[in-house]
């Protein structure tokens, strides 16, 4: 008579204190894996900006004075020249070049600005500066027109190369 009733199973207290647990836990696996995945997107912008910066430097290199001069999208009709030695190279998300890219913003998403400047007391030696944007914020940020990386050269109008 005397005899207890064993007890089997989970309270409502302890199932409610699981779930919760498990909510916390599964909110921040979920935040980790967004987080990695903004990184790896940014790590593979950083791999192609290099590349494309390094390929629009040696462009300029082969026929700087086509640049210099401002017939830059004379070679290239993804060029689009923005003042004088400034151009602009649009790409969309695929980092496929956006032709006319400055007038047709809703389809860029990157953007490569190329700048030259003459370097004082020289009239040969000239400075190439690209820097790459991404226009459009990564998830979880709000920063718009982010710098993705930026390159630097130096070349002399003869198209001879005199640093990295």
């Amino acid at each position: 008579m005397g005899r207890f009733k064993e007890k089997r199973g989970f309270t409502l207290i302890e199932l409610i204190i699981a779930v919760a647990l498990l909510a916390v836990a599964g909110t921040v696996a979920v935040r980790l894996f967004v987080h990695a995945h903004v990184n790896n997107r940014l790590a593979a912008d950083i791999d192609r900006s290099v590349f494309y910066g390094t390929s629009w430097i040696e462009r300029i290199k082969s026929s700087p004075g086509d640049w210099i001069n401002g017939n830059a999208s004379a070679l290239d009709p993804a060029v689009c020249e923005l003042d004088t030695c400034s151009y602009i190279v649009c790409y969309d998300e695929d980092w496929n070049p956006v032709r006319g890219g400055e007038n047709r913003p809703q389809e860029a998403e990157y953007e490569i600005y190329i700048d030259l400047f003459r370097m004082t007391g020289s009239d040969r030696l000239w400075a190439i500066e690209l820097r790459t944007f991404k226009i459009e914020p990564y998830p979880l940020d709000s920063e718009p027109n982010r710098e993705i990386h930026s390159l630097s050269a130096l070349v002399n109008v003869t198209g001879e190369v005199t640093g990295p």
